[in-house]
């Protein structure tokens, strides 16, 4: 996992991506490439948009990111004397069942790393449902996952949540001058959207509250996206907090966290493929830790 709107996931963590339907209502579904290092994996698959019925996506990347420090539960920065590394690479599929719902599916394979501690191995499987919140258009939708565990990590206890059964559940919000143009359409002002939600993991500890907002506009000309995402998360579970300081994040502390992330896209011209690079930073936290890194990914779409 990595400590999450839209991993993220995502945390973990979360990219979007436009593809064009050829079914009752142009559709796009958008996914957010949130897995780095503790960055928001929450929302890592969140989406605004419904496949058509019939429709697949698949969707590969990798991300690195590293960590040298972490929050104090003043928020002050305490350096680590090692960096922390992170690597994923995840899979994710998205299946059109009909016109109400679309599933998904994704996993991960990580590579972590904290001078200390190194392990590797298959992450959380999740298993998720997406519907409507308006049976009327797009851009409006609740969805709900689920969290499977496949491994316990030597490292969970830097990584709150990990390795723990989960649910997780959230709406998302696309904003558009009209609700019936096609998500892909150019647009002389940029579109707005936003996501709000909740992460419930087994035990007392490592459950969430996040949402994320983000502005996204066509640049260069229609194959071309960039997005700017701002996203937070608090814990509400856990045993400590105030004046104790732990040596890196741990379940048992509240955390908080604030992160930005900056993206471009590129599009095929048929909308059936799509490259993606973004960059994502900490800027705030407690009890948590201070990361960064970029990440590439690459999507494609199969029409029934």
């Amino acid at each position: 996992m990595g400590q999450l709107d839209e991993f993220q996931v995502n945390s973990i963590g979360k990219l979007q991506w436009g593809f064009l339907s050829n079914r009752v209502k142009n559709s796009m579904v958008v996914f957010t490439m949130l897995v780095s290092f503790f960055a928001f994996p929450n929302t890592i698959h969140a989406s605004a948009w419904m496949q058509s019925e019939g429709d697949s996506v698949g969707a590969t990347g990798v991300s690195y990111s590293t960590a040298d420090g972490f929050w104090k539960s003043d928020s002050n920065l305490l350096k680590y004397p090692v960096k922390h590394q992170e690597v994923v690479y995840y899979l994710y599929y998205e299946y059109g069942y009909s016109y109400y719902y679309t599933l998904l599916a994704s996993t991960a394979w990580t590579y972590y790393d904290n001078g200390t501690i190194k392990d590797s191995g298959i992450d959380n499987v999740k298993i998720g449902v997406r519907g409507r919140l308006n049976i009327f258009r797009n851009g409006r939708t609740w969805q709900v996952t689920a969290i499977l565990p496949v491994k316990k990590w030597d490292s969970s206890v830097f990584q709150p949540g990990r390795g723990k059964y989960g649910l997780e559940a959230g709406i998302f919000y696309r904003l558009l001058p009209d609700p019936y143009e096609t998500p892909s359409d150019i647009y002389t002002q940029g579109i707005w959207g936003m996501g709000l939600g909740t992460t419930l993991r087994s035990g007392d500890t490592g459950s969430e509250l996040w949402s994320y907002g983000k502005w996204e506009k066509k640049v260069f000309n229609p194959a071309w996206k960039v997005e700017v995402r701002l996203s937070a998360l608090s814990s509400f579970t856990g045993g400590q907090s105030g004046g104790v300081d732990i040596y890196g994040p741990n379940d048992s502390y509240h955390y908080e966290q604030i992160n930005s992330e900056f993206s471009l896209s590129y599009y095929s011209l048929n909308k059936t493929m799509g490259i993606n690079v973004s960059y994502k930073r900490d800027l705030w936290g407690r009890n948590i830790n201070m990361n960064e890194g970029p990440h590439i990914g690459i999507s494609m779409t199969w029409k029934k």
